[in-house]
């Protein structure tokens, strides 16, 4: 590949900027940040080494702008959620497990997404180098959701469905309810991800288990 052809146009700019970020997400998520090369890198992209560094500078540099990225895309799971819930809360205890039923499978899969465990894997690794971006990504992913858990409880608790001291702790423990036996296998058995069946058992046990602790009696 010349030079002179790397450099043809705005549009054959834009074209190598996305296969230079589209190949770097793949090699971070697969080796890690430090088993990545730049060459490599520029190898599988199809570009020139000197082209990977005239869009981002270094190695760093690319690796927080995909992290960014894919952190800002945490905006989806998140909507997910709050359309999972419902535009009008549930009025009976039935109706209430139905609907907590569809916001736990809705999380779970969506944690247990390759990608997103590849991520996970990926950011807590590299921790220690980069931690305004692991903390970037815990408050819009993982704290972020249980955020909208805690305020769709809310209406549950004002109606007398549920008897709740501290939200936020409530929304706790129905999100790990579900997705802790799942996610922790996943994250070090990636290859053994769980049916969905298994998946439905994770959902209704606890679901059952979050309203038999939360749930008020007489609703």
């Amino acid at each position: 590949m010349s030079g002179a052809r790397e450099e043809h146009g705005p549009g054959r700019t834009a074209e190598k900027r996305q296969a230079i970020l589209s190949t770097a997400t793949e090699l971070f998520l697969r080796n890690g940040f430090r088993g990545t090369s730049m060459d490599e890198l520029a190898s599988q992209a199809g570009v020139s080494k000197q082209t990977v560094y005239k869009q981002f500078t270094d190695k760093e540099r690319l690796f927080r702008e995909i992290i960014e990225g894919v952190t800002a895309n945490a905006q989806a799971v998140i909507s997910a959620l709050t359309a999972a819930f419902g535009d009008t809360p549930a009025t009976t205890r039935d109706e209430l497990e139905a609907r907590l039923c569809t916001v736990a499978r809705v999380n779970l899969d969506a944690v247990l997404s390759t990608q997103v465990l590849s991520l996970r894997r990926l950011i807590i690794a590299e921790t220690e180098q980069f931690p305004d971006l692991a903390r970037r990504y815990y408050e819009q992913a993982p704290a972020g959701g249980i955020d909208v858990i805690r305020d769709s409880l809310e209406p549950y608790a004002d109606a007398g469905l549920l008897a709740v001291r501290d939200l936020r702790v409530a929304a706790v423990h129905f999100a790990y309810l579900v997705l802790a036996p799942a996610q922790d296998r996943a994250l070090f058995i990636p290859s053994e991800l769980p049916s969905d069946n298994e998946r439905e058992l994770f959902v209704v046990t606890a679901v059952q288990a979050f309203l038999d602790a939360y749930g008020a009696t007489g609703k």
